[in-house]
């Protein structure tokens, strides 16, 4: 009965959570374990580990199917037990088995897996069949599924589970090294903060490069900047508003025989995910939670109050001043303040959900409920989702009618700091480069202000404390469909979806507790975004046999997908609120000139497929999409993208068949597919001219005018991607050893490029289709089953990829630099020319430090240049240092990424290892540009004052400390700043226990882990996979401002009802 009770407290209690979510405010109340029924639940599975159950002795023969011989080393299980078996040479065995155990599963490798009910008797008997599942298993893939034996396409796929055993904030997170050639990069570590992937390769230069994800059949895009409500960060990680607890399974669309059946948006590959919908029988309620504590993974150590005093005194003396401070002085500062440790904590994460899902044959039904919550390790940072998915399954009209839903609702709270940007005064930047003789305090408790090389003064502690900068988004996202069963074998499905987000940001600085409130008189901004997708698919199909040597299935199909995306922004000054709760855009008195905007957008397609088997050896698959889409020019509004692949099932020749290698390869497939694919991913009415509002005073009075913003191209049009590519599918030990090898080759033609024109026309530049550029490279899948016998199983899987990314031709584009990434710290983008992967930077190659004028005088320099100051190159020999020197200094792109996971269940115990790696990227750390430049009155790097250089240590790392130094025109732009950010992180690592249960609990499992825990790699910034820029193609692996990567230490259970 207490069990009884507290599942009606637990759903009593999400249910009110539920009824929050409505609500506009963020929730008043904070999930808390419940103590007593926590102990409750507790002494109940305490209670089942001392049960003891009376057992009967079953005994049998198992036969193979085939040969109908006995079968030997057949694993036989109680079910719901730990209690088994092997079968002896003659495949005969005895078992005693609890009373509680009614089923026995027999398992063997390289046959199917069966469930035989014990009913009471003593001998039971089987025939297992060969194990086909290899062959028979579905593959969800574009507007459908597929057996994976007749499979031509390069797809992953990854389970679900794989991803439960750690939290993690969006699903583009759980794919991380996952897959072979899909590139997954935190580029932000705040709580909910922007993630970047690549699948193969960016394919473009300023189209979106982000894959194409849908959710139970309906397609996002993840342009977090599109769905976002701005502020003085990164945008929060769009896909962060999809539970990834809601996952049965995500496959990766990689090639075109995969992907061309998304046309113009299947360019960067597609992932489809899919969630967890009911099954027909027993009713299941299912509960998994778990909580989390995160601390710094690595820190950057500055000068304490000591050491930048005396680093002060030394920038002093070079300008020919006298020291600042006296030595006596100096001891008394001591350590002094470590702004860093002020502003950062120990983080937590709570991670629960409640499922409950069934149904029969007629209806099926899955409801889950998710809460999660991060509290980031800077203080006052947090982000909170709270979720319902619905998913229901109804067969009508005696089962002819199919109708399947999957819908959503989201709602997440984010409080944010400013980091991963650009600008001076961002909270981490200025946290390591503040000055730490000034206390937090003054002596009356208020807060002192410090200044940051003269140039504001601020406390990184009180804006955290006082300014706010919040997030709220709410998602509905679903599909409805109708499968109608014309005939055997034809069907028809309409579908109808949504997907509508409403999203919201509020940012305040008080006036008197924040340095941008002093400057600003106060200031409060109101944002919010509203959008509203509908998708309209109608799907026919049709699969036939013919007879047992020609199979065939057919789809044709036409789409319509719509996109109105609004948003408004306002700001008023002069307020004299000292809280966001009293705030009123109405309160102040300098209302600054507000802000709206527009996009919409519209796809239509036409779509078809037609997979061909013959004879289960020789498999086809042709797809062809044809596309009109909005964003383009009058001219070019549509285009075709066809694929053909081809399938060639050698283990089902008879010549190999016969053959020896028959014995060592259990399942050989060899397959090759060309396509186009599209990229459709440029922002809205770029093919039109646009006129945009200006404001200026006319008569004495501001008059509203209209000013030509944008000149048109009619001809704009699709940016096209051929891919190549050629793969192989092997079995070894009879399905125990798989790999799966493809080597891929993509050629990106008619790249959208900002062209110069004449500046007569008014205008610098036109957006055109000029320039191409490639991916190739090879990737390798394997899984092994190393041991599988009762009690005991060992799996390892593992994955490598190599890429080769290149521009090939810029056409009538000249080389260029990408926007930089920080104005403020004088260094350019990335260098785009033909001949470069994408990204690389450019800039001096630096060679050593000047140790004396008379080697200045003999050498190739700079104005100005002194001992101990910094040495470049003269790559061109013209005797002077100039920009015409600048080489190609770093790449960010990697030579290759691994990953390996090593999976062990023994008994009741289960441990996972899940190891990653980046070998050959480059990382270009700004942040110690900055904080190690050796020039301004900023906190510098804890080496600072031993490893420069001075007349005494002339082997020094670092130049010379001296404030008349260049830096930013020339030390910034060197590559003395790139680093190695090659590394081998251990992601995963978790050992569970399933606890022995009665009838009462299906399933309980607790467990702990820890996510991050050691991380191998020369950089020393605080993580070398970082990328200031987001999801920005041009500007990648720059660190500046970065929010720190955590540890992650979490126990859970799994509970199942």
């Amino acid at each position: 009965m207490f069990l009884l009770y507290h599942t009606i407290y637990t759903i009593t209690y999400y249910s009110q959570i539920l009824l929050f979510m409505r609500m506009q405010q963020p929730l008043p109340i904070k999930l808390k374990p419940d103590g007593k029924w926590l102990g409750l639940l507790l002494m109940l599975i305490g209670s089942c580990v001392t049960l003891s159950f009376a057992q009967s002795t079953v005994s049998g023969t198992v036969i193979d199917e085939e040969s109908n011989s006995g079968l030997p080393g057949v694993n036989v299980l109680a079910k719901g037990t730990t209690i088994g078996t092997v079968t002896d040479i003659e495949g005969k065995y005895s078992l005693n088995v609890p009373d509680n155990a009614t089923t026995l599963v027999f398992s063997s490798v390289g046959y199917q897996t069966t469930e035989i009910d014990i009913n009471g008797r003593s001998t039971v008997d089987i025939n297992l069949a060969p194990d086909l599942q290899s062959l028979s298993e579905v593959v969800v893939v574009g507007y459908g599924t597929v057996k994976k034996s007749d499979l031509t396409g390069s797809v992953a796929s990854i389970k679900g589970e794989s991803v439960k055993e750690f939290p993690v904030a969006s699903v583009d997170q759980a794919i991380q090294a996952r897959a072979p050639g899909v590139q997954v990069t935190q580029a932000s570590s705040a709580p909910g903060g922007g993630v970047s992937v690549r699948i193969r390769g960016s394919n473009s230069i300023n189209s979106g490069s982000e894959p194409l994800y849908v959710v139970d059949g309906f397609p996002i895009y993840p342009d977090n900047g599109a769905y976002g409500v701005g502020g003085n960060r990164q945008p929060t990680n769009i896909m962060s508003t999809i539970n990834p607890n809601d996952i049965e399974s995500i496959e990766i669309l990689k090639d075109a025989s995969a992907t061309s059946i998304y046309g113009s948006r299947g360019a960067n590959g597609v992932v489809l995910i899919t969630t967890k919908r009911g099954k027909a029988g027993e009713s299941k309620i299912e509960y998994d939670g778990s909580v989390s504590v995160q601390t710094i993974a690595n820190k950057i150590d500055v000068l304490d109050g000591r050491g930048f005093a005396t680093y002060l005194n030394t920038l002093e003396t070079s300008q020919g001043g006298a020291p600042i401070y006296t030595q006596a002085e100096i001891d008394a500062i001591g350590a002094g303040t470590n702004w860093f440790d002020e502003v950062t904590r120990n983080g937590r994460i709570s991670n629960h959900q409640l499922s409950f899902s069934g149904g029969s044959e007629k209806m099926r039904y899955a409801i889950v409920g998710n809460y999660f919550n991060n509290e980031g390790v800077i203080k006052n940072t947090d982000f909170t989702r709270y979720g319902l998915r619905l998913n229901l399954d109804n067969n009508a009209l005696n089962d002819r009618l199919k109708i399947n839903s999957s819908w959503s609702f989201n709602r997440t709270n984010s409080n944010n700091a400013p980091t991963d940007r650009g600008g001076p005064g961002g909270l981490l930047i200025t946290a390591l480069g503040l000055d730490p003789t000034v206390p937090v305090r003054n002596d009356d408790g208020t807060f002192a202000l410090a200044s940051y090389d003269g140039r504001f003064a601020t406390n990184p502690l009180q804006e955290l404390e006082f300014v706010t900068d919040s997030d709220v988004f709410n998602r509905v996202l679903g599909n409805t469909g109708f499968t109608f069963d014309i005939i055997e074998g034809l069907s028809f499905k309409t579908s109808i979806g949504a997907d509508v987000l409403n999203a919201s940001r509020t940012t305040f600085f008080p006036v008197d507790n924040s340095r941008l409130g002093r400057d600003r008189s106060g200031e409060l901004t109101k944002g919010n975004r509203n959008v509203i997708n509908i998708l309209n698919e109608n799907i026919l199909s049709y699969n036939k046999q013919f007879n047992e040597n020609h199979r065939i299935d057919v789809i044709a199909g036409y789409t319509f997908q719509k996109e109105v995306n609004e948003r408004t922004e306002s700001t008023n000054r002069g307020l004299s609120a000292a809280s966001v709760d009293q705030a009123t855009l109405g309160g102040g008195t300098d209302i600054q000139i507000p802000f709206s905007g527009r996009r919409e957008w519209l796809l239509k397609s036409f779509l078809g497929r037609v997979n061909y088997n013959l004879m289960e050896r020789y498999l086809l698959t042709f797809s062809f999409r044809r596309d009109g889409s909005s964003r383009f020019g009058a001219e070019n509004r549509w285009a075709n993208f066809p694929s053909v692949a081809l399938g060639w099932r050698v283990v089902e020749e008879n010549f190999f068949k016969n053959s020896p290698l028959s014995n060592a390869i259990s399942d050989m497939k060899v397959r090759g597919s060309w396509g186009i694919t599209g990229n459709s991913e440029i922002p809205v009415y770029n093919s039109q001219a646009n006129l945009t509002e200006y404001n200026y005073v006319f008569g004495g009075d501001l008059v509203l005018g209209l000013a030509d913003e944008r000149l048109g191209n009619p001809d704009l049009r699709w940016e096209s991607t051929q891919m190549f590519n050629i793969g192989l599918d092997i079995s070894f030990l009879e399905n125990r050893l798989n790999l799966t090898a493809d080597y891929f080759a993509n050629n990106t033609e008619d790249l959208l490029l900002f062209v110069t024109i004449p500046a007569s026309l008014g205008f610098e530049s036109i957006l055109k289709n000029s320039g191409s550029l490639e991916n190739k490279g090879f990737e390798l899948a394997l899984n092994y089953v190393a041991i599988d016998r009762p009690g005991l199983r060992w799996d390892i899987s593992g994955n490598i990829s190599f890429l080769r990314n290149e521009i090939t031709d810029l056409g009538t584009s000249t080389p260029f630099f990408a926007n930089s990434t920080s104005g403020h710290l004088g260094v350019e983008g990335s260098w785009v020319e033909a001949g470069n992967p994408i990204g690389v930077w450019r800039g001096y190659d630096y060679i050593g430090i000047f140790q004396s004028q008379e080697e200045i005088d003999n050498s190739p320099s700079r104005s100005g240049d002194k001992p101990g100051y910094p040495q470049y190159r003269d790559v061109n020999g013209d005797g002077d240092i100039t920009p015409d020197d600048f080489i190609i200094m770093g790449d960010p792109n990697p030579d290759f990424t691994w990953g390996l996971t090593s999976t062990l269940n023994f008994k009741n115990f289960d441990f996972s290892l899940f190891l990653r790696g980046v070998q050959g990227a480059d990382v270009r750390n700004l942040q110690q540009s900055e904080i190690g430049d050796g020039v301004q009155k900023i906190n510098q790097i804890a080496s600072i004052l031993t490893d420069s250089w001075t007349p005494q240590n002339p082997n020094a790392s670092r130049p010379v400390i001296d404030a008349n130094r260049d830096f930013a025109n020339s030390y910034r732009d060197s590559d003395y700043f790139i680093e190695d950010g090659s590394f081998i992180r251990v992601q995963n690592i978790s050992l569970g226990y399933t606890v022995p249960v009665s009838k009462f609990i299906r399933k309980a499992r607790v467990y702990v882990s820890a996510q991050n825990p050691l991380l191998f790699t020369n950089y020393s910034g605080f993580d070398p996979e970082v990328n200031n820029q987001g999801q920005n193609n041009l500007n990648r692996g720059d660190d500046y401002d970065a929010y720190p990567r955590a540890r992650t230490f979490t126990v859970g259970v799994n509970l199942g009802l």
